[in-house]
């Protein structure tokens, strides 16, 4: 029974990477279409409340906030728009496939925070095979670094501090209200925070287009979809696991890059791909080695006892 709860986390995990690589995709493809960086934002946030509330309703979760969770939980709305607002805002600049990759070496921030704050520690096998990820993405982030644009960059590397804040925050909201019940209250933050913007004079230009329209839609369902599965993963195996397995989600979303917009990869970013693939490969073998480990000796203990 442990290890099939084992592999639904897994597949909850691999299928908010799939969800969440389609978010981009969508982002650049209303962007384009002349939707503003403000609206996609907030429409984003409009949706994720519009879908999640009366899932809560139907399913009869509790919107209770636990106690000394509402600091907690501001702190984790407005880390998500940090995130968010990065995230579109650099794919105006940079590649889509580039801008995942810097985002998602957040797992090394994640591990060393839980050593850090839990006592959580990895092998230094395992350590070695989130390094060879991080190599991996490298490898794909630097193939062709003259066509870099840097402030992009730099807008990514906010997004990607504003991404290790945001799982950290998160992780314990997530185990005592759910994955849905917490980003619903994550759309509502956002959507407070985004009307008080609203006398700067942010330009909210809306979709003009069936593609624009369909492009918002798809936007704001698939990044609902990817957080809630992913705290629901992140629940059964852990969040500094679950960060590392997200680590797929530069690959789904340079795959769809390659179909939907025409960005190719060259032989060494391929490379880089199968390279992250394998390590996280290795990560999770050497993993299910030590719990083995772990469920042996302790067996071993009950019996001596």
């Amino acid at each position: 029974m442990n290890i099939s709860k084992q592999m639904i986390g897994i597949s909850l995990i691999v299928i908010s990477s799939i969800c969440f690589a389609v978010v981009p995709n969508s982002a650049k493809l209303a962007l384009d279409q002349g939707v503003s960086l403000y609206f996609l934002i907030m429409s984003r946030f409009i949706i994720g409340a519009t879908i999640l509330l009366p899932y809560g309703v139907v399913t009869h979760a509790s919107f209770r906030i636990p106690r000394g969770g509402v600091l907690p939980l501001i702190v984790t709305g407005i880390t998500a728009l940090i995130l968010l607002a990065a995230t579109y805002h650099a794919v105006e600049f940079i590649d889509i496939g580039l801008v995942l990759l810097i985002l998602y070496s957040f797992p090394f921030g994640i591990a060393i925070l839980a050593w850090l704050r839990r006592g959580e520690r990895l092998s230094i096998s395992r350590w070695l095979c989130m390094g060879v990820v991080l190599a991996g993405l490298g490898i794909m982030i630097f193939d062709g670094k003259g066509d870099i644009n840097f402030y992009g960059v730099f807008i990514s590397v906010i997004g990607l501090i504003s991404f290790i804040m945001f799982i950290e925050t998160s992780s314990q909201l997530a185990i005592k209200m759910g994955g849905a019940v917490l980003n619903f209250y994550i759309s509502v933050i956002g959507l407070i925070l985004m009307l008080a913007m609203l006398p700067l004079g942010f330009a909210l230009t809306v979709p003009q287009t069936n593609i624009g329209i369909m492009a918002i839609g798809s936007n704001g369902v698939f990044f609902v979809l990817s957080w809630v599965l992913f705290f629901e993963g992140s629940r059964i195996i852990g969040t500094t696991r679950a960060s590392l397995l997200a680590c797929v989600e530069p690959l789904f979303a340079a795959l769809l890059a390659l179909v939907f917009l025409g960005q190719q990869l060259s032989i060494i970013e391929w490379f880089g791909f199968f390279v992250v693939l394998v390590a996280i490969f290795a990560f999770e073998q050497l993993g299910l080695r030590q719990r083995k480990s772990i469920a042996a000796e302790e067996a071993k203990n009950r019996n001596l006892l």
